[in-house]
């Protein structure tokens, strides 16, 4: 019982505090709610209040974020805050263990992300003309895995709340079972902390 309130006081504090864009480095997780039916649906299976996801990149001055949406793209960070359902902060959260270079993951970022597709089926190893189709929390935990003390693993996804919308939005029956991870998934895992909300 103790364990588990210091575990929630321990995620919940340091989310109450904002941060000033110069707290943020490179490799810092970024999650928030955006305004639509489907990113509603994703927060409620997830039992989380987010449903989109994006890496920090700081280049000299300007700091950006790679996410996955229409495309795997870099875009400024105040264009990702603009996306986020209005009244909701971002959260940031930290991986554990030594900084990530800004050269090395903007290499990583270049050379194997930058400009795939996004995968709207959310499956883990999708492919189309340009190579693998990604979605944002599958191209979150592609991008960081390699640098991560502890590597976030997969689990069994689930379509189970609200079953007709998912079908309708698949068109079909949902890929239940499958690999997956999400924007909650994030959230609690072992590999991040929490450090404050923007």
């Amino acid at each position: 019982m103790i364990q588990t309130l210091l575990l929630t006081l321990q995620i919940l504090l340091p989310a109450a505090f904002g941060l000033d864009t110069a707290d943020l480095r490179s490799g810092d997780l970024l999650l928030e709610s955006l305004p639509c039916q489907l990113c509603s649906l994703i927060e409620v299976e997830e039992g989380a209040p987010y449903s989109h996801g994006a890496v920090i990149l700081r280049e000299n001055s300007q700091i950006y974020a790679l996410q996955a949406l229409r495309m795997v793209e870099k875009i400024p960070l105040q264009a990702f805050l603009n996306l986020r359902r209005p009244g909701t902060s971002t959260g940031v959260f930290r991986p554990i263990g030594l900084p990530i270079p800004d050269s090395i993951l903007r290499v990583q970022f270049q050379q194997h992300f930058e400009g795939l597709s996004y995968d709207e089926e959310f499956l883990w190893n999708n492919y189309d003309s340009k190579g693998e189709k990604l979605y944002c929390s599958e191209f979150i935990v592609k991008l960081l895995n390699p640098f991560l003390d502890l590597p976030i693993k997969t689990k069994p996804m689930h379509y189970t709340h609200s079953r007709a919308d998912w079908i309708n939005y698949f068109k079909g029956n949902p890929p239940d079972g499958l690999p997956g991870v999400s924007p909650g998934d994030l959230s609690r895992s072992p590999s991040f902390r929490a450090i404050g909300t923007l």
